[in-house]
């Protein structure tokens, strides 16, 4: 069984509208249906041993909600869960001490008042660690991160990339299979950034299981091993990398030219193979399955005018994402 098994997750949030005595007096006697916001609508999906697993979506999509539930913090309305073989609603402090989260300003939770290292003693306890553990495993957790010099400096003096990092040991207190983060770079310097991300693909050479919610699609399209984009609380596609810009970006040509005529765009826009032509002064930008029809576009080209220049390139992570949710939205408005 995959260390993380979900199936038709529903998550539901009430809508409070400010104070109204007569509307919460009619639904408290169940008079009226109060209003909800579907956070998560019917999400589906395994992750397996050893994956680095992400979940890309706009501000908004449900990303954080379902790192939550994974994480035994929140339970969902409809649907089920296994995480680490242990089932999310009848064991769930056995799913809390399975995974470890990391959150986005999860330094939050630390008292600016007590040093890294009694922060982190704090924690240790909290999480259960034998009292005669606790010191050797401070130390260990903060020669990983790089903070065993500042082990006696407060988080109120600390930069964010530094308090990710404090964020980070942290959660390496305990050793669980499952790791759960939600933005760990959100905020945080670039050589901060860089080393939670090399944090990350060490974890996955170590077997660890990785979930990844971010809105950063160069970070996703660079550890993750398979992606779900999010909307609105439900999954658009899941899939590896490759395979979703494979199925769903295109494929794009640009063409510098001396002049372009209104009847060179008609003749390129009439190929079977091409989507849709756009035109930007002298440059044509050509979309489709292009890659293997260049020399006809080139030929076309070449019968109208002097070609300047050309340029090939595949839809990045980014064209597709942007694509996805412009696509879901219209969809939505034309509802």
């Amino acid at each position: 069984m995959n260390p993380i098994e979900i199936e038709n997750i529903t998550k539901k949030y009430r809508i409070s509208k400010g104070f109204n005595w007569k509307k919460n007096l009619k639904q408290l006697l169940k008079m009226e249906k109060p209003d909800y916001l579907t956070a998560l609508n019917k999400v589906s999906f395994s992750v397996k041993k050893g994956e680095i697993f992400g979940i890309l979506g706009p501000n908004g999509a449900g990303k954080t909600t379902l790192i939550k539930i994974l994480a035994g913090l929140l339970l969902p309305e409809e649907g089920k869960a296994a995480i680490n073989n242990h089932d999310l609603i009848k064991d769930r402090e056995k799913v809390r001490t399975s995974v470890n989260i990391l959150m986005s300003g999860g330094w939050i939770i630390f008292d600016y008042k007590l040093s890294i290292y009694n922060n982190l003693k704090f924690w240790s306890v909290a999480e259960g660690l034998r009292l005669s553990e606790v010191k050797k495993r401070i130390e260990e957790v903060l020669k990983i991160v790089g903070l065993e010099d500042k082990k006696d400096d407060f988080p109120e003096n600390l930069s964010a990339g530094l308090r990710q990092k404090m964020n980070l040991a942290r959660c390496l207190l305990s050793d669980r299979p499952i790791y759960l983060l939600d933005e760990p770079t959100s905020n945080v310097d670039p050589y901060s950034s860089e080393f939670i991300r090399k944090f990350i693909k060490e974890m996955k050479k170590d077997g660890k299981t990785v979930v990844l919610a971010t809105h950063n699609l160069w970070e996703a399209e660079l550890l993750c091993d398979r992606i779900a984009i999010l909307n609105r609380g439900s999954i658009l596609v899941l899939d590896e990398t490759r395979a979703i810009k494979e199925r769903i970006g295109k494929e794009i040509l640009t063409v510098e030219l001396e002049k372009i005529t209104p009847e060179l765009v008609r003749d390129v826009s009439s190929f079977g193979f091409v989507e849709k032509v756009i035109e930007e002064k002298n440059i044509l930008k050509i979309y489709g399955n292009i890659k293997r029809n260049i020399p006809v576009v080139i030929d076309l080209c070449r019968k109208y005018t002097n070609i300047i220049g050309v340029d090939m390139k595949e839809s990045s992570l980014n064209d597709v994402f942007l694509q996805l949710i412009t696509e879901k939205e219209k969809a939505m408005v034309m509802k």
